[in-house]
């Protein structure tokens, strides 16, 4: 079989089972650790605490559903991979941030803060 077929079942089934895992604990309404976190926004800090010991396989779980997901596209219009998009989730200083976890070939390359829009 063709390794880029491979490798885009594997995404889609990562995040289609993120997606079912985080609906039976979680909203869309920020992150989550645990039920009675569900919907509150954290600290940067605890942030990139939570990320440093995520999975992959855990990304839904560990920060619930996510409020966007955006396709990844190459130059030829197919789909490499996803950003998952939680708005308002992570709080710093007097502001909230969105986090954005950008996932390519079903490997989590990055997570990024920016400000809420």
């Amino acid at each position: 079989m063709n390794q880029k077929f491979i490798s885009n079942v594997f995404t889609s089934t990562l995040l289609i089972g993120g997606l079912v895992v985080s609906s039976l604990q979680a909203n869309a309404a920020g992150f989550h650790e645990g039920l009675n976190n569900n919907g509150k926004t954290i600290s940067s800090a605890k942030f990139y605490e939570v990320l440093a010991k995520t999975k992959m396989d855990h990304l839904g779980y560990n920060f619930g559903k996510p409020d966007e997901i955006q396709t990844l596209k190459d130059i030829s219009g197919a789909s490499v991979g996803s950003v998952w998009v939680y708005r308002d989730a992570v709080q710093k200083d007097n502001s909230k941030q969105d986090a954005h976890f950008v996932i390519i070939d079903g490997k989590l390359q990055y997570a990024t803060l920016s400000n809420a829009s």
